[in-house]
């Protein structure tokens, strides 16, 4: 029997309402077993079909690897199906149970936080790159990506984390497992990654919604971010992806952040990258202070617009 979540009880074979949208005409979905292993198919506007395990990944708007995730946790020790996927990679990170995609108003508060436009907030989350879940007892907004190598959450009303015992009061909690040599936004669904030759490289979660947030209008780039200043070699797996690429740098205004960029520089070019920067330093915002990051450039001062034009060109 199929105990997926989505029903108000065990399926067996047979028709039933599809869970994936909305069929005003009778039933839409059966399910059948072959090779031990259940299978589904929609016949109205979906048109789709597969195990369950797809099922779930359709339902939720999850990636396969947190699919299978869910469908562990529902199982149990109940589980009378076992579902076999080819070519998945071990993944480090621990995610949170409730890992999941969010609705629109979460995308527009990530959005209203991290004063970007909504498509970018949206842009991620249709890569896999953003996604939602509980950490540390509230509601965040989390950066990772199909890799499942790395992640790193904020909490989605904009206060910082607590400290608890030996962890300090911060900003962004990195998920546990996380291997921080990955360049987050690197890995997307479908391979899609591998046809850019433009890589936007920037540093921090918060400066990766504001690589979306420009590159939106040019879509020829794809914004990486690495979690954190004090990493200086890159993932193994990473390098196989970047060779060749053509990289721009985009680091903090601050000491810790020009260091970083150039350690990740060198390296990328050591792998046959292609690499500039764009400089930050000199340009304001709105209220007058100095920019130190990405991020504040979207709130410009429209004296410095024009510099930050370059920066995708």
């Amino acid at each position: 029997m199929v105990r997926l979540g989505l029903f108000e009880r065990p399926l067996g074979p047979g028709n039933y309402k599809c869970p994936l949208h909305s069929e005003v005409n009778g039933t839409a979905f059966s399910m059948s077993r072959c090779n031990e292993v259940w299978l589904w198919k929609c016949h109205g506007a979906c048109n789709s079909g597969g195990d369950e395990v797809t099922l779930i990944e359709r339902h939720l708007g999850l990636p396969r690897w947190g699919a299978m995730r869910h469908y562990a946790a529902l199982c149990g020790e109940e589980r009378e199906e076992t579902v076999t996927v080819q070519h998945e990679q071990p993944r480090a990170v621990n995610y949170p149970p409730d890992i999941r995609t969010g609705s629109q108003v979460e995308l527009e508060a990530v959005s209203s936080q991290r004063r970007v436009d909504f498509w970018a907030v949206a842009t991620m989350h249709q890569n896999g790159v953003l996604r939602f879940g509980t950490v540390c007892g509230h509601t965040c907004w989390i950066v990772t990506d199909a890799s499942g190598k790395c992640a790193e959450a904020r909490r989605l009303d904009g206060a910082p984390f607590s400290s608890v015992g030996k962890l300090a009061g911060r900003k962004a909690h990195t998920l546990p497992g996380s291997v921080k040599s990955w360049p987050v936004g690197l890995s997307l669904e479908d391979r899609l990654a591998a046809s850019f030759q433009n890589i936007l490289w920037v540093e921090g979660s918060g400066d990766l919604v504001a690589a979306y947030h420009f590159a939106a209008l040019h879509g020829n780039w794809l914004p990486v971010a690495m979690l954190g200043a004090s990493v200086k070699k890159l993932h193994p797996e990473a390098v196989r992806h970047l060779k060749g690429k053509r990289v721009r740098l985009v680091p903090h205004v601050d000491t810790a952040g020009k260091l970083a960029m150039e350690n990740w520089g060198a390296a990328l070019e050591e792998i046959g990258c292609s690499v500039d920067v764009f400089q930050l330093e000199g340009l304001r915002r709105l209220d007058g202070r100095p920019v130190k990051d990405l991020n504040d450039c979207t709130e410009l001062d429209s004296r410095d617009l024009g510099e930050i034009e370059a920066l995708l060109k």
